[in-house]
Order: structure tokens, then C-alpha cells, then sequence
């Protein structure tokens, strides 16, 4: 019985460990990618080649958003802020399918 018992309690240190270091990925990665990716203005500044070079770099940052808001973890942990990340990239998408044309 003490056996099942202790087996049991690392089992819930385990999880515990797991949920507090997935909580501080989440909040790092959403502080991260608050402060790496480009607003809408930034992007009409500049030189069209330079331009290119940011909304490539906004791109790839989108896609850890979208990972983000694929988890349900983040989503419950910074649910708000992730989805204000998601928005800002569908601007950034927008704006690079509008330079890239049809």
C-alpha cells in the first residue's frame, strides 16, 4: 500500500513540474513574441526590400502564434493575449498578401 501510495505522489509531483514549467514556456513565448512582432505601421515604413525582410520574419513568428493558440494551455493561461497576438498576425498576413498581389 505504501508503495502504491508513493508511486501515486510522484506521479502528481510529475504533473505538477510539468504544468508549472509549460505555464512559464507559455508566458515567455508570449512576452517574446509581443515584442517581435512588427505593428502594422512598422511595416509601411522602410524600404520595400527591407519591408520583405520583416513581414518574412512576422510570418514565421505567426506560425508560433498559431501554435499558441492551438494549445489549450496557453489558450486558458494567456487566452487574451494570444488571441491579440493572432489578430496582429492576420494583419501582418494581410498586408503581405496585399504587397505579394494575387
Amino acid at each position: 500500500m505504501k508503495r502504491l501510495g508513493l508511486i501515486l505522489a510522484l506521479i502528481i509531483v510529475a504533473l505538477g513540474a510539468w504544468l508549472d514549467w509549460t505555464y512559464h514556456a507559455v508566458r515567455t513565448e508570449v512576452v517574446d513574441l509581443g515584442s517581435s512582432l512588427p505593428s502594422v505601421e512598422d511595416l509601411s515604413k522602410g524600404t520595400p526590400e527591407a519591408n520583405a525582410e520583416k513581414l518574412k520574419r512576422a510570418e514565421e513568428d505567426c506560425g508560433r502564434v498559431d501554435r499558441l493558440k492551438a494549445s489549450v494551455i496557453a489558450r486558458y493561461v494567456r487566452g487574451s493575449e494570444v488571441e491579440a497576438l493572432a489578430e496582429q498576425c492576420e494583419l501582418i498576413r494581410a498586408q503581405a498578401q496585399a504587397l505579394g498581389g494575387p
